[in-house]
C-alpha cells in the first residue's frame, strides 16, 4: 500500500517510516501542508497518517479538504494525535478522518489499523466494480427501452403520456400502432423488476405486438402470443401486468384485455367515469397457453371522451404517513377538479403533491387518450 505520511516532525515521520516499510508499505513523507497537497496530487496515496496541528494548516479541516481532492476514491485518514480530552475529540470527528493513532507509535496497532482499511479498500473497489457494471446495464437497458417507445408525432394529440421512475427509469412499457383498418392498438405493460430485467422482457413484447397489429390480429390475439412468449423466455416469478386496448373510432367502441393493472377508466366531459373496465385476467407470462384467458370486453365510447390507464405504481404510491393514493384518490381527484384543466397535468400535480417529495415505491405511468379526437 502507499502510504502518505503529513507530519512537521522529522522524527515521527523516520519512526513511522521504519514500521510501514518493514511491513511492505511503500511510504512517502511531508513536513508542511504545502508539501502533503503536492504529494498526495502528485502520488495519489492509498491511505494518510496526517498530523492535524501542521504549522502551515491553521484550522481547516484537513480531512476533508484531502478528501475532496480524491472524491471518487476512497482514501482513509489517520489522525496522529493524542485524544486526551473532548474538545480534540470533536476536532477529529469534524475533520472528516477515519481513525486515530496516538504517540509513542505501537507498530501492532497501526499494523491492525492499516490491514482493517486494506479490507476496507478491497470492499470498495468491488462495490465501485459492482456500480460500474450496474451502470452499464442500466444504460444499455434505457436505449432499449427507448428504442421500443419510440413515440409516432402523428398520435401525440390524441396520447399524453406522464411517467415517474422509482429508480434510474421507468421500466413500464407503453406501446401502441395502428392497424390496417386504422384501430389504434395500445399496450401499457408493467414488467416484474427493473432496468435490464424489464428491458429484456419489454424486446420480445414490443415486437410481438408491432407485428401482429400491422397484420391485423385483434388484442386478445396478440395478449396470448406474447403471454406464450414470455411464459417460455422469462424465469419463473417475472411476468407483465399489461393492458390491451383496441380504439375503433369509425364504430365508437373499445375492446379491452386488462391482465393485472389497475381499473381502466373511460370518463365524460365531466370528468365522471362512464365505465371502469377491471382486471379479470392474470399477468402475461403466469399461465401456460392451455390455461390462457384472451377473451376481451367491448364497451361502446359514446358519452366518454377520454380513457384513462395507469400502472399500480400510481395508485400504490406512498406518502409520509404510509396512506396510498389509490384509486379513490384518483376518482376523487377527478370529481373535485377543474374542468378547463389539461387532465394528464392534473393527475400528475396530483400525484407530486400527495408524495410531498418522497421517491415513489414503484415506477408509476399514466396515459390519458383523447376519445374525441380519434372518432
Amino acid at each position: 500500500m502507499k502510504i502518505l505520511i503529513a507530519e512537521h516532525s522529522p522524527t515521527g515521520r523516520n519512526q513511522l517510516t521504519q514500521m510501514l516499510e518493514l511491513d511492505g508499505h511503500q511510504v512517502l513523507q511531508a513536513g508542511t501542508w504545502r508539501e502533503t497537497l503536492a504529494q498526495f496530487i502528485e502520488h495519489r496515496p492509498e491511505l494518510v497518517l496526517l498530523e492535524p496541528s501542521m504549522p502551515d494548516l491553521g484550522s481547516r479541516c484537513s480531512a476533508h479538504e484531502l478528501k475532496r481532492l480524491r472524491s471518487n476514491y476512497f482514501v482513509p485518514v489517520i489522525l496522529v494525535t493524542s485524544i486526551s480530552d473532548h474538545i480534540t475529540l470533536a476536532h477529529f470527528l469534524e475533520s472528516g478522518a477515519d481513525d486515530f493513532i496516538d504517540p509513542p507509535y505501537d507498530h501492532l496497532v497501526l499494523k491492525a489499523k492499516i490491514a482493517g482499511f486494506e479490507r476496507v479498500d478491497e470492499l470498495y473497489r468491488s462495490l465501485e466494480k459492482f456500480r460500474t457494471s450496474t451502470e452499464r446495464e442500466i444504460t444499455l437497458a434505457k436505449h432499449m427501452f427507448d428504442a421500443i417507445i419510440d413515440r409516432k408525432s402523428d398520435e401525440a394529440r390524441h396520447l399524453q403520456h406522464w411517467s415517474l421512475a422509482a429508480g434510474h427509469f421507468s421500466g413500464d412499457l407503453l406501446i401502441f400502432e395502428r392497424t390496417p383498418d386504422n384501430t389504434l392498438h395500445i399496450m401499457l405493460g408493467d414488467f416484474t423488476g427493473h432496468g435490464l430485467v424489464a428491458a429484456v422482457g419489454a424486446l420480445p413484447t414490443s415486437d410481438i405486438f408491432y407485428a401482429m397489429t400491422k397484420k391485423g390480429c385483434g388484442i386478445g390475439e396478440i395478449a396470448a402470443e406474447i403471454n406464450r412468449k414470455l411464459r417460455r423466455l422469462m424465469p419463473i416469478g417475472q411476468f407483465c401486468s399489461a393492458s390491451l386496448l383496441g380504439i375503433s373510432p369509425r364504430i365508437n367502441r373499445v375492446e379491452v384485455w386488462n391482465g393485472g393493472l389497475p381499473p381502466i377508466l373511460l370518463i365524460d366531459e365531466q370528468r365522471r367515469i362512464v365505465h371502469r373496465l377491471n382486471s379479470d385476467k392474470l399477468p402475461l407470462g403466469i399461465v401456460d397457453a392451455e390455461n390462457f384467458d384472451a377473451s376481451t370486453v367491448t364497451v361502446a365510447t359514446h358519452g366518454a371522451c377520454h380513457a384513462i390507464l395507469y400502472s399500480d405504481g400510481l395508485v400504490e404510491a406512498q406518502n409520509a404517513e404510509g396512506c396510498e393514493f389509490g384509486v379513490n384518490g384518483l376518482v376523487d381527484m377527478l370529481g373535485t377538479a377543474c374542468k378547463s384543466c389539461s387532465l394528464i397535468q392534473l393527475i400528475k400535480e396530483g400525484v407530486i403533491d400527495f408524495l410531498g417529495g418522497l421517491e415513489p415505491h414503484d415506477d408509476i405511468s399514466l396515459l390519458a387518450i383523447n376519445l374525441e379526437t380519434l372518432s
